[in-house]
């Protein structure tokens, strides 16, 4: 939810210490786009036995592709020297894209497997907001026809949702019409990367035009908001009429909310006691006031307070998935200088609470019970008082789920990450017909559920 700003600061730091030596490469610039040799390869492709295995890009790197297995696992493929496609238990051959189809091999001694392309059909457009062109697509199941649409509203990375994004396959192969769209200044959309909340909902408004103009027999339509994107997603039922809304992985608190609630979690979890709960709260206090003024003023209270708990153990634990974690890292002037152009104008003082609860729209929300980037106990509290009133809000809570709603699983080459068993299921039959997967508007899923095949 804030990732490309803790990679941004991180790698644009002049500073170099071990703790920044083995940090990711700075992702608050636009990425590439894959390829247009491997773009065409991407998609849905059946397997025998009801079984499927999809292709996306990853990254925004130019050769960069993934795959995800039908049962939930997932993960980055490498390409070979003979152009095939490989990971940790299984291999790929691509036909041309002309032929639409693929040999997937099991490097457990199974035999190769053909696999045949669906034939979701694809229609790329452009639109504009605020004046920026904007790239999209609108994939549609095979037969081109749907009943409901739903369009993507990417998180804080600055990955092309048109080639990364996996629920727009995921969704269409399930019969729902997905609209993705590249954030500004990524992919192939115009503009400089931007975290305003409120700007990234009209670029989603726009994007909802757009997908109604491509299919304009549509009627039922509606967003999908993932990590940051849950923030906008309920912003943008606010500038344009919706019939529903999902909130995955994402927070019914705005950012100081989150920063508070990592920098508690990390010390706690180093076995910190109350005295040092409450040292962290006390700067947490000091740096909630620099964000709220655009990373220009309270810095002098940072270095103090720096100076006075110099060597002491419990900073250690507090690590840089939160701002706070930034902050303790690299010194004052580093973050007032790069600070405020690679925040991207995030809206760090947003509130979602007051829109989520005036949306009318009915809202889903999908949620990891083991988030460590965006942690929601305090979600979960509010989000049970909004049912009070609300009736139309729903919450699904899979138990083992870290962010991306992503756990691993056991497999014949040992631990691999998948995402939550029924995941996609789960969202797919609520947007076509309020379809939950037990009793009740707050379910929360079986620890590890029937992964199928």
């Amino acid at each position: 939810m804030l990732s490309f700003l803790t990679a941004a600061l991180l790698a644009a730091a002049t500073v170099t210490t071990a703790a920044t030596a083995a940090v990711a490469p700075l992702d608050a610039l636009p990425q590439t786009r894959l390829d247009a040799e491997l773009r065409c390869l991407l998609g849905v492709y059946a397997l025998p036995a009801g079984r499927s295995v999809t292709i996306t890009g990853f990254g925004g790197q130019p050769r960069g592709l993934q795959y995800s297995l039908s049962n939930g696992q997932f993960g980055n493929l490498q390409e070979a020297e003979d152009g095939t496609f490989g990971a940790a238990g299984l291999q790929i051959k691509f036909e041309p894209c002309s032929v639409g189809t693929m040999t997937l091999a099991m490097k457990q001694g199974q035999l190769a497997e053909q696999a045949l392309r669906l034939p979701l059909l694809e229609k790329e457009t452009s639109f504009f907001s605020d004046g920026v062109k904007l790239h999209g697509k609108l994939v549609l199941p095979p037969g081109g026809r749907a009943q409901s649409l739903a369009v993507w509203v990417e998180g804080s990375n600055n990955d092309p949702s048109t080639d990364d994004s996996v629920w727009q396959y995921e969704l269409a192969r399930r019969g729902i019409a997905v609209f993705v769209y590249d954030k500004r200044g990524t992919g192939a959309s115009a503009g400089a990367p931007l975290s305003d909340f409120h700007a990234r909902a009209r670029d989603t408004a726009a994007a909802v035009q757009a997908a109604r103009r491509l299919a304009p027999d549509i009627r039922s339509v509606g967003v999908i908001g993932a990590s940051q994107g849950g923030w906008v997603a309920p912003l943008t039922a606010t500038l344009v009429e919706l019939d529903f809304v999902i909130a995955a992985f994402a927070m019914a608190e705005g950012p100081i909310a989150q920063d508070r609630a990592l920098v508690e979690q990390q010390v706690r979890e180093a076995s910190f006691d109350a005295a040092v709960l409450a040292e962290a709260k006390a700067l947490t206090v000091i740096t909630e006031n620099i964000v709220r003024s655009n990373l220009r003023d309270g810095f002098a209270a940072l270095d103090a307070f720096k100076a006075n708990h110099a060597g002491a153990p419990w900073l250690e634990a507090i690590q840089p998935r939160s701002y706070t974690g930034i902050f303790l890292k690299f010194s004052s002037e580093d973050i007032k200088t790069k600070g405020p152009a690679l925040a991207q104008g995030l809206s760090f003082d947003y509130e979602p609470r007051p829109v989520i609860e005036a949306v009318k729209s009915r809202q889903l929300w999908l949620l990891g019970g083991s988030d460590r980037q965006a942690p929601n106990a305090s979600t979960q509290a509010i989000l049970r008082q909004i049912q009070l009133q609300r009736p139309n809000i729903a919450v699904v809570l899979f138990p083992r789920a870290d962010h991306g709603l992503i756990e691993p699983i056991q497999t014949a080459d040992g631990v691999a990450m998948a995402y939550s068993a029924k995941l996609f299921d789960v969202a797919a039959d609520w947007i076509k017909g309020q379809k939950l997967p037990a009793a009740g508007m707050f379910i929360e899923m079986p620890a590890g559920g029937n992964r199928g095949p």
